[in-house]
């Protein structure tokens, strides 16, 4: 099922107060840090074996994705607590990861250089470049590399 207009909306105004609440002013986001000393209401996660769960995969920085995707099923068991009903859905932690860890305004700036390449891109944020491409996809943006 896919996220209406304004899940995506919800979802990336908490992935953006994660970001100002740890004050992350470029990327690569640093989602140990979330994960390890987590805002008030969530529980910390141990991902000390998540490297061993992952190994070397297809994406080089697929366990920052699983790592994210892993906060938001936390989130939205607290929400309850928060009293916020955020969508529960595989489509819902996907879009939450790619929006914390590659935020919009960020991305914006970062394809405006010259030149610059979606591989490029996909090392500078630290996600795979599925992410990169599908965020920019998002902003009706292209870089080279994209197909």
């Amino acid at each position: 099922m896919a996220l209406s207009t304004n899940d995506q909306q919800r979802i990336e105004e908490l992935a953006m107060k994660l970001v100002e609440h740890y004050n992350f002013k470029r990327p690569p986001v640093q989602i140990e840090i979330v994960l390890s000393n987590p805002p008030e209401g969530l529980s910390s996660v141990d991902i000390s074996d998540m490297s061993l769960v992952f190994g070397i995969g297809e994406h080089r920085y697929e366990y920052r994705m699983a790592m994210a995707r892993l906060l938001y099923r936390e989130i939205c068991r607290a929400s309850a607590d928060w009293e916020q009903n955020y969508p529960y859905s595989n489509d819902a932690s996907k879009y939450f990861a790619a929006s914390l860890l590659v935020p919009a305004s960020w991305l914006q700036k970062a394809a405006r250089r010259p030149l610059v390449t979606l591989q490029q891109l996909s090392e500078e944020f630290q996600v795979p470049d599925y992410a990169i491409a599908s965020r920019l996809v998002q902003m009706g943006k292209r870089v080279k590399g994209m197909s």
